[in-house]
């Protein structure tokens, strides 16, 4: 079978590497240069400020592929949710919050343990990409697809990539729903259920800070502002010679919107609940919006609705009981096993 994958992300990168698993012949695109998506590595300088804004769930979708792998291992420290203060709150909203990265969602059970990554989310991605190239997956970067070709039967023929066609007997979109519709509205298909979904944007800040503010707490949730910060210090992300037991690694992010003001509501949070923060600050980054989900729960749709066309949806607007990273690797392995039996 002949696939091609369209993104990639963590989404990509895990329907390329099942696709190739199970014996296909897989190209990868990539619009940017680079893969990884939105958890590519950017520089902080000594400090590892990782874009990932959530953290590794020890036995969810994405550990158990890179198990699959036998990748070296990734799991860092445990981040300690004992430690967890949810203010004007009994704590369950806040794990809830953490788990899923949203306000309002359904009650998550039991989350699991969560863990650091190790060497951040690039090094997730990273391994990601050396396991698809020892399945001899073919990437193609810097390249955007343009539009699928469907044969008499209604099956998918080939994609048109940078003005050539590539024959193909399946392709996997993994993709924001905009870049899936308008593809698949291409190939004379209906794609009125992801024109539906509504981006999720947020105001983030990541910070390095030479001191523990945010002591004796591991992370801190306010419903009332939408406001959540994690502390996930560890040895990998500190400089040579500083102490990760006196430094602190923080994401923060505002999950009741994007924008100037939201940034700013972060700032003033943590004013009052990390004490001098500002003035340990050691490297930040500052983000006014940020993709946090493609869309919200209630609008990720099938991911194998086209599958009759050859042509299977993956990532995290994708129907599946995970959320953030671990539903994009399970809606990716799902749909690239429903693609199988159809070589």
């Amino acid at each position: 079978m002949r696939s091609v994958v369209i993104g990639g992300g963590v989404a990509g990168l895990a329907a390329a590497v099942q696709l190739a698993a199970d014996g296909a012949t897989v190209l990868l695109v990539e619009s940017r240069d680079t893969l990884g998506g939105r958890v590519r590595l950017r520089d902080s300088g000594e400090w590892l400020l990782d874009p990932g804004l959530h953290l590794l769930r020890r036995k969810g979708p994405l550990n158990q592929l890179l198990r699959k792998l036998r990748a070296p291992r990734v799991l860092g420290s445990k981040w300690p949710q004992d430690g967890m203060l949810e203010i004007g709150g009994d704590g369950k909203s806040a794990m809830t919050a953490l788990a899923t990265m949203s306000l309002g969602s359904e009650e998550v059970r039991r989350p699991g343990q969560l863990v650091i990554p190790r060497g951040g989310w690039s090094s997730l991605v990273g391994r990601l990409i050396v396991g698809a190239n020892q399945l001899d997956v073919m990437f193609d970067t810097g390249k955007s697809a343009e539009s699928i070709l469907l044969g008499a039967d209604r099956r998918v023929r080939s994609v048109r990539i940078a003005d050539n066609d590539v024959e193909c007997d399946a392709v996997i979109l993994a993709v924001p729903p905009a870049e899936s519709a308008r593809l698949l509205e291409s190939a004379g298909l209906d794609a009125s259920p992801l024109w539906e979904c509504n981006e999720h944007r947020v105001a983030a800040l990541d910070v390095a800070l030479e001191g523990r503010p945010m002591r004796p707490y591991s992370g801190l949730f306010e419903a009332e502002s939408g406001i959540i910060a994690i502390d996930v210090t560890a040895d990998d992300r500190v400089p040579e010679g500083a102490e990760a037991s006196e430094c602190t690694i923080l994401h923060a992010v505002c999950l009741k919107g994007d924008g100037d003001a939201a940034l700013e509501g972060i700032k003033e949070f943590l004013d009052s609940r990390c004490s001098g923060w500002r003035g340990m600050a050691a490297a930040r980054r500052s983000t006014t919006s940020i993709m946090l989900h493609p869309c919200s729960r209630s609008e990720r749709v099938g991911g194998t609705m086209f599958l009759e066309n050859g042509i299977g949806l993956a990532g995290c607007h994708v129907e599946s009981e995970h959320h953030l990273s671990d539903a994009a690797v399970d809606s990716a392995r799902a749909v690239a096993k429903a693609l199988k039996p159809r070589r």
